[in-house]
């Protein structure tokens, strides 16, 4: 809690004095050039989060709470080793309270960041990967994937929950196939018409040891995806396709009522063969800054749907603007405004009926807006408007702050 207050306000404090902030970061940014031109990189951040509900059913109150990370890249070519072949790790640590642990109606995570790897049972990950590339438009990676690192490369959206949107229907939208860590590989394509990814993944997440040590003992999950570009007005846009099936057996949803029998009854609980997914994404720029294409903002939206059983989650969608500010002097800060919504299967919703509970779908709308401080250094707030899936309870509003420091 200490940590996370002390980054939120050495945030506040940079405004007033961001020559300073740069001042004590040089010596970090020398080093880091240093290791980088010898084919080590380095680099991570502390983001500090203040999260409470303003409105609705729960508890009330502000908990604070944050997350470390520290990113290593290796470059072989650099390193003497032979070119094309990198590492990569990223290892997190959390630390603190979150809202998501307290909120008692929303069933999304409220904070992306601090919701994983804690809701997998632990509060340190470690993400290993290898890559070689074979020339400039085929690569293969090997190795334990962060999957919300893959989600924060959305081009306007972003994701991963620390620079960006913070409710998980954004920043890192959930499929039911998967998991927030995998084991796997991903194969990448570049063509003309079209970027296409493969990748392969044990459907397990992969942060129990026993999917490391024992990867695919359950199966085996595919999912294929292809990103067109196509520009609008001379704007780039992103049309990217997703298709994924598992062949994990999964729990027949229509057989909940049946986990309530008393032990030793006879029951006979079915299994379904397989999950299915496909998804359609799109993100167009509206305005790009001509002197960092790495700037620019405009619209999003998603469509998905899956088999609806075992898949938890019959469909979802969100829609919403975001990206880089057009401001004078502002060009560094980010912004978003979404809505989202999560379809819960019919056959969960039916076997919840069955018992005498229920299940609604769940939706909300975000704002945020991430400021740049000072180099290094970036703060700013958030709000969420959540009409919760849990039966029974009202809609909520949930305010929060976020501060980061990144070196």
């Amino acid at each position: 809690m200490t940590l996370a207050v002390s980054v939120l306000a050495a945030a506040l404090a940079t405004c007033a004095c961001p020559a300073a902030a740069q001042d004590w970061a040089a010596p970090i940014t020398a080093v880091q050039k240093s290791l980088a031109d010898a084919g080590v990189s380095i680099g991570g951040g502390v983001t500090g989060f203040g999260q409470g509900m303003a409105f609705g059913d729960g508890l009330y109150g502000v908990p604070f709470g944050g997350k470390a990370d520290f990113l290593l890249g290796l470059d072989g070519g650099r390193l003497g080793l032979w070119n094309g072949f990198t590492v990569s790790a990223h290892l997190e640590q959390e630390f603190g309270q979150n809202e998501t642990e307290r909120a008692d109606g929303p069933i999304i995570p409220l904070n992306t960041a601090l919701a994983f790897p804690l809701l997998g049972g632990t509060t340190t990950d470690l993400a290993l990967t290898v890559t070689q590339a074979f020339g400039s438009n085929f690569s293969v990676s090997l190795g334990k994937f962060n999957m919300l690192d893959a989600a924060a490369k959305t081009p306007i959206m972003g994701g991963g929950g620390e620079t960006t949107f913070w409710n998980t229907g954004f920043a890192a939208p959930i499929s039911g196939v998967t998991p927030p860590y995998i084991i796997g590989g991903l194969f990448a394509l570049k063509t003309a018409p079209a970027t296409f990814s493969l990748l392969i993944y044990d459907p397990r997440n992969a942060q129990a040891l026993g999917v490391i040590e024992h990867p695919f003992a359950d199966g085996v999950t595919f999912s294929l995806s292809a990103t067109v570009p196509l520009a609008i007005g001379g704007l780039p846009g992103f049309h990217t396709l997703r298709a994924a099936y598992s062949t994990q057996q999964g729990f027949d949803l229509e057989d909940v009522p049946q986990l309530l029998l008393p032990p030793g009854s006879a029951r006979d609980l079915r299994s379904m063969q397989g999950y299915y997914f496909g998804s359609y994404m799109i993100d167009q720029y509206f305005w790009r800054d001509t002197d960092n294409p790495a700037r620019g903002w405009g619209p999003f939206a998603q469509v998905a749907l899956s088999d609806a059983n075992p898949n938890p989650i019959a469909g979802s969608g969100f829609v919403g603007l975001g990206g880089s500010t057009p401001f004078t002097g502002r060009l560094d800060d980010r912004w978003g405004v979404g809505w989202f919504k999560y379809v819960f299967s019919p056959a969960l919703k039916a076997s919840a009926t069955a018992v005498g509970a229920s299940l609604n779908d769940e939706s909300g709308v975000e704002a945020y807006y991430d400021a740049k401080i000072a180099d290094h250094i970036r703060f700013g707030p958030d709000a969420q408007l959540i009409w919760p899936g849990t039966p029974g309870k009202s809609t909520a509003l949930f305010l929060g702050l976020r501060g980061r420091l990144v070196f």
